[in-house]
């Protein structure tokens, strides 16, 4: 039997396989926070209003160079029909020409670990920056970014197509470093309709999805040499920003009002699951994890285990069994790492990508929709 023909013939038994129902693992997610909107007015024994530009809390325009005052008034942030509306406005107020609102659960909301779930319609335009993020609580690593930032969704209103996870983390400004994945939208844009953004965050990994979707993850190998400092207790913040240094400044396109609209802010915890992963940071196998995301347009990572100091060949495969791209060829640290797989130049179909190692070998499929 010739390879191509072996190949092909692995590549049916697999997909053959992908199409048997498999065993779910139960999840015991209980809910130990939420604030589901339905009350008339912001429940301050979950929230705490920032004010202002940023001096009271020991920043200049909010350390970003943004351009909004920050208010608690009912033209900024108010709740109707069981949703919380944070509004960014252009007026004058305070010296600024724009306003906005910016919300936090800070000793009022305070988590290590845990399932974050939040509903959430974005505003769009060029300038508007919304963001889902949380912040640590008591600092313990030091000032910003030694004790991380995770930020669950961040938003650039020219691209509202767009949506960022990303982890903040390492030495004090202007050395500061982020790693963050993002997701795309083939078709319309993150304003058009509500979309749940979550976080997976356990000991040793934290993970990203849009509506269920995973779409990055980031675990303590990704961020060596600098020290892992996602393992005390981080609060929630919302708002919406204006201008900054990453969207830019509002420009004549801008249309004004624009809002980011919340259904729920949902918080659960699962002691059994939030430690699983509470052990040495180098995986005991080798593995190939599914790729994400998937479905995808026209690009998604690929995730690996190594438990050694490893050559790693992955390897793309359309459903005929002929290679179509090699994604990685070379030698790799044990740790867990992640390549990214461009099909810009393939059709829309079903492809198989195998990893190769000295002494392993697996193969996954993933769907490319264009």
């Amino acid at each position: 039997m010739n390879f191509r023909k072996k190949i092909h013939q692995i590549l049916l038994t697999i997909l053959a396989l992908l199409l048997v129902p498999g065993l779910s693992t139960a999840q015991t997610w209980q809910l130990v926070w939420s604030d589901e909107f339905d009350s008339e007015t912001l429940d301050m024994d979950k929230w705490s209003f920032q004010i202002g530009t940023g001096p009271l809390y020991g920043l200049i325009n909010w350390g970003n160079n943004e351009l909004q005052y920050y208010t608690d008034r009912e033209e900024n942030i108010f709740i109707e029909d069981g949703k919380l509306h944070i509004v960014a406005r252009q007026e004058r107020f305070q010296g600024r020409d724009y306003t906005s609102a910016r919300i936090r659960s800070i000793n009022k909301g305070d988590w290590t670990y845990g399932k974050f779930e939040i509903r959430a319609k974005t505003p769009k335009g060029r300038g508007l920056w919304p963001a889902i993020w949380m912040m640590p609580t008591e600092s313990v690593y030091g000032v910003w970014p030694q004790s991380g930032e995770i930020d669950i969704m961040e938003l650039v209103g020219h691209l509202p197509h767009r949506v960022h996870g990303t982890v903040h983390y390492g030495p004090t400004w202007p050395n500061n470093l982020e790693r963050g994945g993002v997701f795309t939208r083939s078709e319309g844009d993150f304003s058009d309709d509500f979309h749940v953004y979550s976080i997976i965050w356990q000991p040793n990994r934290i993970r990203w999805f849009v509506d269920g979707q995973l779409y990055f993850l980031v675990n303590p190998n990704n961020l060596a040499p600098h020290p892992w400092p996602f393992d005390q207790d981080f609060h929630m913040l919302l708002n919406v920003a204006v201008g900054g240094t990453w969207p830019g400044n509002p420009d004549s396109t801008t249309e004004f009002p624009q809002e980011m609209v919340i259904d729920y802010v949902r918080v659960y915890q699962d002691q059994e699951l939030v430690s699983i992963d509470d052990e040495d940071e180098i995986p005991g196998n080798f593995d190939l994890h599914q790729n994400y995301p998937n479905p995808f347009n026209p690009d998604t990572n690929i995730s690996f285990d190594l438990r050694e100091f490893s050559h790693v060949t992955i390897e793309v495969f359309d459903i005929m069994g002929r290679k179509v791209a090699t994604v990685a060829d070379r030698s790799y640290d044990a740790g867990t790492h992640t390549v990214r797989f461009d099909a810009r130049g393939l059709g829309s179909g079903t492809y198989i990508y195998r990893m190769s190692t000295g002494s392993f070998q697996k193969f996954r499929s993933m769907q490319l929709i264009k």
